[in-house]
């Protein structure tokens, strides 16, 4: 876990991979049949853990793509 220096020396707008370590994952979108909600689900299996799983409303959402 990153102390308070550490954060405090992140810039503004962070490059994901070389300011966070974040990593890209591709993802596979699963669409309810019952209702208007969404899974995703990395597309590797060994890569889905218990811990890894987000509940969000749908206006939560934002489409990064635009």
């Amino acid at each position: 876990m990153a102390t308070e220096t550490e954060w405090e020396e992140v810039p503004e707008d962070p490059d994901p991979h070389e300011n966070l370590d974040y990593e890209l994952e591709e993802l596979t979108v699963v669409r309810s049949e019952t209702n208007d909600q969404y899974v995703f689900l990395p597309a590797e299996e060994s890569h889905l853990l218990e811990e890894a799983f987000i509940v969000a409303s749908e206006d939560s959402l934002v489409d990064l793509t635009q």
